[in-house]
């Protein structure tokens, strides 16, 4: 009986710590906004690259989805840790067309309910 209780306690904790493994963070600037894995790139680093999307305005997907394969290793933006990415346009997740960059592309779905919930809380980020 005590080897089950401690094989449950065990399973339970691994869950618990795989979970928690998962840091998504949030990042927006006045047109995008990037959900992004903490191993992926630094809160400065998705600033500085929002900063110059900013500059460029709102473009389609296609012509975002270059400009980050261009552009995101200048910032800094760990490329080779991308597993996906993903483009939400501007009202599917929010005001702002939002950017995923994920180094686990299982995670989409919870980026996407992070992005969601980011977009619509009144917190400054």
């Amino acid at each position: 009986m005590r080897v089950a209780v401690c094989a449950a306690l065990l399973v339970g904790s691994t869950v618990v710590v795989s979970d928690a493994a998962v840091n998504l963070n949030t990042s927006r600037s006045n047109a995008y906004r990037v959900t992004y894995h903490s191993d992926v790139a630094s809160d400065a680093q998705v600033r500085a690259m929002l900063a110059e999307l900013d500059k460029l305005g709102p473009i389609d997907q296609e012509k975002l989805k270059q400009w980050l394969a261009s552009n995101a290793k200048r910032f800094g933006i760990k490329t080779d840790l991308v597993r996906k990415t993903v483009i939400l346009p501007a009202g599917e997740a929010g005001r702002e067309t939002a950017i995923l960059l994920l180094s686990n592309p299982d995670d989409e779905a919870r980026a996407r309910a992070t992005t969601v919930k980011s977009s619509t809380s009144n917190s400054s980020e």
